[in-house]
């Protein structure tokens, strides 16, 4: 019997608990040009920082980002909110892509197309792009990934404001 004659409440969890959902989000605005048939990666834009209070632990280089090592699989998702515009007239499909690439800034990981047919405005579109990392030898951890918007158009686009928010959904450990 509980203190004061009642049932005992249920049990509760048998160590701490982990925060399971952790996030960094980097940020940028400026004025950068990405040529028709090039890849700008995003951490490589001058001024991208790292915004205060994030979580997940990422530390930035001088062209990706590298996760902390967990022992388990866990769940990435990378969340890209870009403004700017688009060259071409208003009528006609203009299409870029939002990647994840491994550090040779060659090799794809993820791939995502967005397209403006109306006007020259892309203000706030956002992509996600899921993936997952592992453990100390995962190349997310070892090498980072890059992200960034390969502009598959024939026209330029000039970026005004970056934000990529780096989610990661991690197992217990």
């Amino acid at each position: 019997m509980g203190f004061g004659g009642g049932l005992p409440g249920p049990t509760g969890p048998a160590g701490p608990t982990i925060d399971q959902f952790l996030q960094d989000i980097f940020n940028w605005t400026g004025s950068q040009t990405v040529s028709s048939g090039t890849f700008r990666n995003f951490f490589t834009l001058s001024g991208i920082t790292k915004a205060s209070g994030g979580t997940l632990g990422a530390t930035q280089t001088a062209s990706s980002i590298k996760f902390p090592a967990r022992s388990k699989w866990s769940q990435v998702i990378f969340s890209v909110r870009i403004t700017g515009t688009i060259g071409g007239s208003s009528g006609t499909a203009r299409e870029w892509l939002t990647q994840t690439r491994r550090v040779d800034g060659v090799t794809v990981v993820g791939s995502d197309g967005d397209v403006k047919v109306d006007g020259t405005d892309i203000s706030n579109r956002d992509t996600s792009l899921i993936s997952w990392t592992r453990d100390a030898l995962d190349p997310f951890t070892v090498d980072g990934v890059q992200v960034g918007l390969l502009n598959t158009s024939s026209q330029t686009i000039t970026l005004t404001s970056v934000s990529v928010r780096v989610q990661r959904i991690i197992n217990p450990e």
